[in-house]
């Protein structure tokens, strides 16, 4: 099985792609890089498989984390496996997001550039809140109740954006339903959180 397309049509090739994936799983993607990635992604069924695969190992990797800090969970969220079950939501709503906004930028229509904003949007914020979540540390309630609900804020923005194109796109779709379903998880868990 070749693990490379050994198509350069976006400028990247397939090494850079898998470089720069692994940086935006770190959080340190540059914005200037992202639009050549999601571009190769698209036109790229190896390096799709690379970040699926990436994204598993990651979303495990930090699940794994949370689960050995007992201290947060209970300080913060009701239950061991509430915590789990936000990351978790979080990592799917970081790569559904993800996915969908660079399907979205593969069509190139006027009129998804609001539903890619919120996609792109969401996927940050996402990806912001899980990592605070993961911390094997204690977090300060207030900060985990203002991410919390910016989550669930960009993820109704999302599930509303997408929702409109969920019947012509599978990715839409999926997004959407990600989307409602991590807004429902991070507000049952904000009204979990003493005080």
């Amino acid at each position: 099985m070749d693990d490379n397309c050994g198509v350069d049509c976006t400028g990247v090739d397939c090494a850079q792609c898998r470089e720069a994936l692994s940086a935006r799983l770190d959080g340190e993607e540059s914005a200037a890089e992202r639009g050549a990635i999601d571009a190769h992604l698209v036109s790229c069924a190896a390096c799709r498989r690379f970040a699926d695969a990436a994204a598993r190992v990651t979303r495990l990797a930090r699940t794994d984390v949370a689960i050995q800090a007992p201290d947060v969970a209970s300080a913060l969220m009701s239950t061991i496996d509430g915590l789990t079950t936000v990351v978790r939501a979080l990592s799917d709503l970081d790569s559904d997001s993800t996915t969908c906004a660079a399907a979205m930028m593969a069509h190139d229509t006027a009129d998804m550039v609001s539903a890619t904003r919120a996609a792109l949007d969401c996927a940050d914020i996402a990806a912001a809140a899980r990592r605070v979540l993961s911390r094997p540390t204690a977090t300060d309630t207030g900060v985990v109740r203002a991410i919390l609900a910016a989550v669930a804020t960009a993820a109704d923005r999302s599930a509303a954006e997408c929702g409109q194109h969920a019947g012509h796109h599978g990715h839409c779709r999926i997004h959407s339903q990600s989307a409602q379903r991590a807004a429902e998880i991070c507000r049952s868990e904000l009204a979990n959180i003493p005080g």
